[in-house]
């Protein structure tokens, strides 16, 4: 049972850190792409 908890908790941190990452990938993504078009139109 304890080891079910222990899954569980490292399974969640490693979760929610994938989760930030691809959320943090996301935004830098769009950030990205409006300067790019920032850049073109002038």
């Amino acid at each position: 049972m304890l080891g079910f908890f222990i899954g569980l908790f490292v399974g969640a941190f490693i979760g929610m850190t994938a989760m930030c990452l691809c959320t943090a990938a996301g935004q830098a993504d769009k950030h990205e792409n409006c300067t790019d078009s920032d850049k073109e139109i002038h």
